[in-house]
């Protein structure tokens, strides 16, 4: 069974408000105003020293300091990122990630055809991982990337992306929420839902909110799960409108979908489930015993929910806290 044994987040100090992008997103007042009043997407980060590097950096300079994480048990670490091009060809930003920071003994391999859907396609992967492996050893989920480009940071009228990253210790043992159950559904002809015909951006549209409903019911009645055991919704941070409609739909409490950091931070490609479940954590939200749905959509098109269970750390999870994470990796 896999558990999540940890999370460590790393949100960047420097804040931008939505309306400030306009001229680097060419967006017109009108379309500012449908992001923030509609979709509910005010602020986005954005890291200070400009480069994936940094970001990915300050988490695995994290994990591999924590005097209660043994990193030499790490033997697998999964990048999972939705743009598939993350850096110019012949920088191995990973590769000297390894070695700066003394993973050269886990192997390392990237995720990224689910697009924002992959982190959580990526505890399946895990858990088949850990089935092979030692009861005391680890895999490590490693999420962050940059908006070099207008292209990847906007999505028209839905929503903006952000910069922030994690990294989720993942084990098939002891204490941390475990997977219950969790289920995928890819759509192909959506492949290229951005840059084809207009009507199958409309029909994708269309469909969205039902076909995200279908498998978040799919997925619960094939786990034995009722909706009305689940405590808590943690999703991806598309926007707040698009949650209104699931819930909508499945007839489930909006207070219960955790959409808090979507005005905040926009949506941080895979990083929005595990950023969620730890701020939800820290504010106690989650109650020992607990199910909660991981829920994310990636464009092409893939939508994934997992069951899971929530165990308590006894007060050693890492807290999602920005001012002091920013002090220690930045100050």
């Amino acid at each position: 069974m896999l558990h999540l044994k940890n999370i460590w987040t790393y949100i960047p100090g420097n804040t931008l408000e939505v309306q400030q992008l306009n001229t680097h997103l060419g967006l017109k007042s009108a379309q500012i105003k449908v992001l923030e009043k509609i979709h509910g997407l005010k602020k986005i980060r954005q890291e200070e020293q400009g480069n994936l590097f940094n970001l990915l950096g300050n988490l695995l300079e994290r994990v591999s300091s924590d005097p209660d994480i043994d990193s030499s048990k790490i033997k697998y670490i999964i990048y999972c990122h939705t743009i598939q091009d993350v850096s110019p060809y012949n920088m191995k930003i990973i590769q000297k990630l390894k070695k700066k920071y003394h993973f050269e003994h886990s192997i390392v391999f990237s995720l990224t055809q689910q697009n924002c859907a992959t982190g959580i396609v990526a505890l399946d992967i895990a858990e088949r991982l850990l089935r092979a492996m030692s009861d005391d050893e680890y895999v490590l989920l490693l999420t962050g990337e940059k908006t070099f480009s207008p292209i990847v940071q906007l999505i028209p009228n839905t929503t903006v992306m952000g910069e922030a990253s994690t990294a989720v210790l993942l084990g098939s043992q002891g204490e941390g929420s475990c997977m219950v159950y969790s289920k995928h559904h890819t759509i192909g002809k959506f492949c290229n839902v951005l840059t084809g015909e207009e009507e199958t951006l409309k029909e994708f549209q269309e469909i969205y909110v039902p076909t995200l409903c279908t498998v978040i019911q799919d997925t619960l009645r094939e786990a034995g799960i009722t909706l009305q055991e689940i405590s808590w919704i943690i999703p991806h941070n598309v926007n707040i409108s698009s949650w209104k409609k699931v819930a909508a739909s499945l007839e489930y409490p909006l207070e219960q979908i955790y959409i808090d950091n979507i005005s905040e931070l926009g949506h941080c490609f895979c990083s929005d489930p595990f950023i969620n479940l730890q701020k939800a954590i820290s504010e106690n939200r989650l109650k020992p015993a607990n199910y909660y749905l991981l829920v994310s959509v990636g464009l092409g098109a893939t939508f994934s929910a997992a069951v899971m269970k929530y165990e308590s750390k006894g007060g050693n999870a890492d807290e999602y806290n920005v001012s002091s994470v920013n002090e220690r990796l930045l100050g």
